[in-house]
């Protein structure tokens, strides 16, 4: 079973070609992110030694793995083409355990010639660093025949799954048949999966809400705009924009019950009187249970706090207001509850606290790196290198977490005390009516 994708790659190519072009400029160390950027990144990224077995699987289609940038800048430079789109990153994945290195990148190899070898240059790199093996390939976005630009449309995408998948036909690799979730990211199937907040997800339960209190159909779409939803009706496919989304969603993307049809009917069941029972209340907050927040302190009790708020906010146990403020947020629970178990198992609580960790993990990395730079041309140092590696890998994940808390403590500050404001003037106008309710008693 084999999975495909592919994205543009866009940025300078001037820089890269001053690279390429320059003989002094032998040292990588020297240049910052920006002169590095765009084509020759990838091509570093897709051929990087450690995940394709010091690059043992790594070929190229009317290019060399040592040559492909600078043949790559060549062809564009010849059609004086050289802005816009640069070139066009595509992954194939294989299943876990159904495929050796050797097979995935022959695979690969006879992919590349097919899909794209008689018109691009073309670089193809196997990965070995994941459970599941994948080929990277890096296709230039201009033809070396006819100065021609490769254009990523669907049909060009089609043939590419049409072709993947018939050659793992007949290698004797599974195929995926009828696949489901077309169109979502994985990150988002996954984290629905997982029970976590997604966007869809919060989509779907605000139309829930309002469904149930329109009287008719045009109540559902003047509620809908009241919320901050952005709507377009005029086109083939109704589609939703709310406030905290960057993109429209189509209604039939989510599902069945969530087509023109479908939520006319729902807003008449609900009108009659006709009660769908509803699914079991979910406690969002059990997993918090094991945490006694009078133990917390510092940064522990004020994501504590927070994530404890998201449950509340899911099983609509806030006041309105604070659910409108916090959608955004909400997205972002994920990210918030691994912050929260790093905080607990390193007992972090205070700035100083962070910091001292992130700059006792930096010198870990160098340490590492000094060490496994010894082992290198040495026989039987594999097995220590690769532990090496591991080390590294987790190094570099606990930097990222200190530097995205960082990042984040402020928001988290900010919102919080935003809604404890907004709760509280919820509080004194629930106390307003109740006073003037029993006055008229």
């Amino acid at each position: 079973m084999a999975t495909t994708k592919i994205w543009n790659i866009k940025g300078r190519l001037d820089c890269l070609i001053n690279y390429a072009a320059n003989p002094e400029k032998t040292d990588e160390n020297q240049y910052n992110k920006a002169e590095m950027q765009a084509l020759h990144n990838v091509m570093a990224y897709a051929a990087d030694g450690y995940k394709t077995e010091k690059r043992l699987y790594v070929s190229g289609v009317n290019v060399t793995p040592y040559t492909a940038t600078y043949k790559m800048q060549q062809t564009k430079l010849r059609y004086g083409k050289t802005d816009g789109i640069i070139a066009f990153h595509a992954i194939q994945s294989f299943k876990p355990g159904e495929v050796t290195p050797e097979l995935a990148h022959k695979i690969g190899v006879e992919f590349a010639k097919e899909m794209w070898g008689d018109r691009f240059e073309v670089l193809i790199a196997t990965h070995l660093n994941r459970q599941h093996l994948h080929n990277h390939f890096v296709i230039n976005s201009v033809s070396f025949a006819d100065g021609k630009k490769y254009y990523d449309n669907q049909e060009n995408y089609n043939l590419m799954k049409k072709i993947s998948d018939r050659l793992c036909e007949e290698n004797n690799l599974s195929v995926i048949r009828n696949p489901k979730s077309k169109g979502r990211h994985y990150a988002e199937v996954m984290a629905e999966k997982n029970g976590y907040p997604t966007i869809r997800g919060q989509i779907k339960d605000e139309l829930d809400e309002i469904i149930k209190c329109s009287y008719a159909y045009k109540d559902f779409w003047r509620i809908l705009k009241q919320r901050g939803y952005e709507v377009k009706r005029d086109v083939k496919y109704i589609a939703l924009k709310p406030a905290y989304s960057q993109r429209y969603i189509r209604l039939k993307s989510l599902g069945d019950n969530y087509s023109e049809e479908a939520i006319r009917q729902r807003i008449i069941t609900a009108r009659n009187g006709i009660r769908i029972l509803d699914k079991p209340a979910t406690d969002y907050n059990a997993w918090l249970k094991k945490y006694e927040p009078i133990k917390l302190h510092g940064f522990k009790a004020l994501y504590y706090h927070y994530l404890y708020l998201f449950g509340k906010i899911r099983k609509k146990e806030t006041p309105q207001r604070v659910s409108f403020y916090m959608r955004e947020e909400l997205i972002k629970f994920e990210r918030y509850q691994k912050q929260f178990h790093f905080l607990i198992e390193n007992d972090i609580e205070t700035t100083d606290q962070l910091s001292s960790f992130k700059e006792n993990t930096e010198l870990k990395i160098s340490e590492s790196i000094i060490q496994r730079s010894r082992l290198y041309g040495k026989s039987d140092s594999t097995a220590e290198i690769k532990t090496i590696n591991a080390e590294l890998q987790k190094f570099r994940k606990d930097m990222r977490m200190c530097n995205n808390i960082f990042q984040d403590i402020e928001t988290i500050r900010e919102h919080q005390k935003t809604v404890e404001l907004l709760e509280l003037e919820a509080s004194k106008h629930s106390d307003r009516k109740l006073y003037q309710y029993q006055r008229c008693q």
